[in-house]
């Protein structure tokens, strides 16, 4: 789906080994053009469980935004993420094959014309983004593995292959939680880099393909749409070991001004030692200027006294 300002494409796998897909995602625009919705979510608890766990997590999130379209954008997003657990926890003791699902996953909403990207995470689906050739995790995820990956502990390929990769530690639907509770949901705003490649995935992607194998289909020159599903064909080439979502959203402008936010545009990069070398330079011609003007009083004088 595209307009004039931003770019969104999402696809979903079942991969070479699982039987059904526990995967689910919404990749749209919400309430209006100004703002577009971006949620990967990944079923955690058997064959049925992790599918039932995943639409109710989807249906509860779409309904609740459209539902309630005023108010702060993040908070409206945690509350959404927050009804989706607590709905999915009341769900689970109706089916016995659903008595332990629940599901992680990773939600965007991103403002337009506010710049802005607000992220609610929980679990090991993940935001990346993608920005001249570098690509920058910006979720964290709840796991051991996870966080010993990010800390630099173990490599990205050990973290690929270690047998407890996928032991989460937070989820959507294990418990009934409050929208401020610390250590369910996490949260964050991020500007968004105008020209940049947003990510979201499960971890059927990652699992897959290191970060290099992943900025190598970005990098190429086609469209979104193919993007996405360049990548989840390399993964499936991989071996394909679970369900495989992407989303992928590019931003190109502002949809109120012709201004974008650019690496540039950041404070830290001032060119301070310029404008310094600017004043000293200054400084320097104003004291020639006064030292040729005394050296001239004082060649005038001494040529008075000796005519």
């Amino acid at each position: 789906m595209n307009n004039k300002y931003v770019k969104i494409y999402g696809n979903t796998n079942v991969g070479k080994v699982r039987i059904n897909n526990e995967d689910e995602f919404i990749a749209q625009a919400i309430w209006d053009d100004n703002h577009w919705l971006a949620v990967v979510i990944d079923g955690v608890g058997g064959h049925e469980g992790g599918e039932v766990a995943a639409e109710i997590a989807r249906t509860t999130i779409l309904k609740y935004l459209q539902e309630f379209p005023n108010g702060e954008r993040l908070s409206l997003l945690k509350e959404a993420v927050t009804q989706a657990n607590n709905s999915i926890f009341e769900a689970r003791g109706q089916r016995k094959d659903c008595e332990e699902m629940c599901c992680v996953l990773t939600a965007c909403i991103f403002e337009l014309s506010e710049i802005r990207l607000n992220m609610v995470h929980v679990g090991d689906t993940r935001l990346y983004c993608y920005s001249e050739k570098q690509l920058q995790k910006l979720s964290h995820d709840h796991s051991i593995i996870g966080f010993y990956e990010e800390i630099g502990s173990i490599s990205e390929e050990d973290a690929m292959n270690h047998p407890q990769r996928n032991v989460i530690n937070r989820a959507v639907g294990d418990a009934i939680h409050s929208v401020d509770d610390e250590k369910f949901i996490e949260a964050q705003t991020f500007p968004i880099i105008a020209g940049a490649i947003y990510l979201l995935c499960s971890d059927g992607l990652y699992d897959m393909l290191t970060s290099t194998e992943i900025i190598s289909s970005l990098d190429k020159e086609n469209t979104l749409q193919d993007k996405v599903n360049d990548l989840i064909d390399f993964a499936n080439q991989r071996g394909g070991k679970d369900n495989i979502t992407v989303i992928l959203i590019q931003v190109e402008g502002n949809k109120t001004t012709s201004d974008t936010v650019t690496i540039e545009n950041v404070p830290e990069i001032v060119q301070l030692p310029n404008i310094s070398a600017k004043k000293h330079k200054k400084l320097w011609i104003g004291i020639l200027t006064f030292v040729c003007f005394i050296l001239g009083l004082v060649t005038g004088w001494l040529l008075h006294e000796i005519l």
